[in-house]
């Protein structure tokens, strides 16, 4: 029987708050990325530790294993699988993973999840509306090389001595999903898009073209986040209707 509150090194009246904290302190220690040579035994405790976060972070299973009493939960018919499948089928969950781990340079993109927790086979996303936000940043072959090399000497050290700054990369472009009805592919019009730009609420109005397809793309350039001087673009991902 599987106690997810030890796992995750907290007491059973922790808040939300205090798991996340958690979670992201020991999923960063034990990701496979920043353990070289010992990928394949830090890969288990990562799966562990996904796995009490995929409970625990959320509210109703954090409730059904209170009250189930840890183990019984899973005895209940909730297999190591069912909990990822459920926690990372939610895109919102999942692109806020992504976010987390890309900043620190650190791979949780579809790839890396397939391969990590699905053995290859792959997930579902559940349906989200139009304004739900999509990322797939995929930190680059020598971001992941970088991390390595800070991980066996450490980041202060790998600063001091060779003056290398791992300030985590910045995502400026942003992905949204667009859903727009058969008749508004067909015939085109305007699409309203909300969504969040450094913080602050954005409001844009999207020109549709007729004849549009689903997986269809539209390039804002430099709507998306900003940095400095430096702006990204808004990809809007068009799904029809069903």
């Amino acid at each position: 029987m599987k106690d997810y509150y030890q796992i995750l090194g907290i007491p059973e009246n922790a808040s939300q708050a205090e798991i996340k904290k958690a979670f992201r302190k020991l999923a960063f220690k034990h990701h496979p990325d920043t353990n070289p040579g010992r990928e394949q035994e830090a890969a288990q405790r990562f799966k562990e530790i996904n796995e009490a976060y995929g409970v625990l972070g959320d509210e109703n299973r954090r409730r059904q294993y209170d009250l189930a009493g840890k183990g019984g939960f899973a005895g209940a018919g909730y297999s190591q699988q069912d909990i990822f499948r459920q926690t990372f089928s939610n895109r919102a969950t999942y692109e806020e993973l992504n976010r987390m781990f890309a900043q620190a340079g650190l791979r949780f993109d579809a790839d890396f999840l397939n391969n990590m927790f699905f053995g290859g086979r792959g997930f579902a996303y559940q349906s989200y509306p139009y304004n739900t936000e999509v990322s797939a940043y995929k930190p680059n072959w020598l971001e992941r090389q970088v991390n390595k090399v800070a991980a066996r000497m450490g980041r202060f050290a790998l600063k001091r001595l060779f003056g290398v700054d791992l300030e985590p990369p910045v995502v400026l472009d942003k992905h949204l999903e667009l859903e727009i009805s058969r008749e508004e592919a067909e015939k085109g019009g305007e699409g309203q898009v909300a969504y969040n730009r450094n913080g602050r609420q954005k409001k844009l109005v999207v020109k549709i073209p007729a004849g549009i397809k689903s997986g269809t793309k539209i390039r804002l350039k430099g709507m998306g986040n900003k940095k400095g001087k430096k702006s990204g673009d808004l990809y809007l991902h068009i799904r029809i209707k069903d």
